[in-house]
């Protein structure tokens, strides 16, 4: 029976931000050139094929109760050495159940909760989110945005990004592999008949997606791309980006893109606030209609020395080494 060196638990779908799912993918391809072998435990076997580039092996657990899904993990625990889970809000309960079966990794954003695990990873650059009670002797435990899991497109498009000195002309709208909000279509019809071009990426777990084309068609200043994997390029190529604060919202710093967030979860408040207090990006807050503020920040992105000063302010804040920086403590394990 084939033995593997890393697992991964993680859940798509719903209202499951799709970071969560890219950040697993990137670790598990760099694992795998190192000569590890991975495997993944998923909540959703369609959902993750949507989302793959390459195939990878996979199990699927029953659509179950959590404590029922945590039995189901521990059968195949006897051939996963080391399982990295990446559930912020079950971390504790994947933690503590199987902490006696295998050695559990643990990637969380939110902190606030118990940790049984030796290993916990956190990037999230909200002090705040790094609050645990850790029930492990001598952990080891790696916080701050240095650890902030960047995917490689993103390094390389952060090479070729520049600020231009002429007005915005391009807007890219994008607000999470599910956008569970529905954001896209209440903030959408505003660009309409606006002197902007407008691109608007919709999840791979998107739900809506026809009734957005049909809204849009007769508008020749909106495109609408259903999920696309040159995210990073696409990023690139705008002057302004209206995001969630998930973790899109690193990847954006880490380029330096300007931008307005809008929280989709109560979560993403406290990510957008400390990504605009550290000069990065302009927090809307929730949505709540208020077309007059969207207008009004977008006016003041409008101004070339605003957004040059953003761009540089993200760019020092997410230096995108994360990854590697990872890889290695993983790699060292299992030495």
């Amino acid at each position: 029976m084939m033995m593997y060196d890393f697992g991964f638990r993680l859940d798509l779908g719903n209202d499951i931000g799709s970071g969560h799912f890219f950040r697993c993918y990137s670790i598990a391809q760099e694992l795998l050139k190192h000569g590890h072998k991975v495997i993944f435990i998923v909540n959703n076997g369609n959902e993750f094929k949507k989302h793959l580039t390459n195939p990878l092996p996979f199990h699927v657990l029953k659509n179950d109760s959590e404590i029922k899904k945590i039995k189901q993990c521990k059968t195949y625990l006897e051939n996963i050495n080391h399982l990295i889970v990446d559930l912020p809000f079950k971390n504790e309960l994947y933690s503590k159940h199987l902490k006696n079966f295998t050695n559990v990794i643990i990637i969380d954003d939110l902190g606030n909760k118990k940790i049984f695990s030796k290993y916990l990873f956190n990037g999230s650059i909200v002090k705040s989110f790094h609050n645990y009670d850790i029930q492990f002797d001598n952990p080891y435990v790696f916080l701050g945005p240095k650890y902030m899991i960047i995917r490689k497109e993103f390094l390389k498009q952060r090479k070729i990004f520049s600020i231009s000195n002429s007005s915005i002309k391009k807007i890219l709208l994008i607000f999470g592999g599910s956008d569970d909000k529905n954001l896209s279509e209440k903030i959408l019809p505003f660009f309409f008949k606006k002197n902007f071009c407008v691109t608007l990426i919709l999840g791979p777990s998107y739900t809506h997606f026809n009734k957005i084309l049909k809204l849009s068609q007769k508008y020749d200043n909106i495109s609408i791309l259903n999920y696309t994997t040159n995210l990073a390029e696409i990023f690139s190529k705008q002057d302004l980006v209206i995001s969630s604060s998930g973790i899109t919202a690193y990847e954006l710093s880490h380029i330096g893109v300007p931008s307005i967030f809008i929280p989709s979860e109560s979560h993403e408040i406290k990510t957008a606030k400390s990504l605009a207090e550290n000069g990065f990006g302009l927090n809307f807050g929730k949505w709540n209609n208020n077309f007059e503020k969207l207008e009004y920040m977008i006016c003041i992105l409008n101004d070339y020395k605003t957004r040059k000063k953003m761009f540089y302010s993200g760019r020092k804040l997410i230096d995108g080494k994360g990854l590697s920086r990872i890889v290695k403590i993983l790699h060292s394990i299992t030495s």
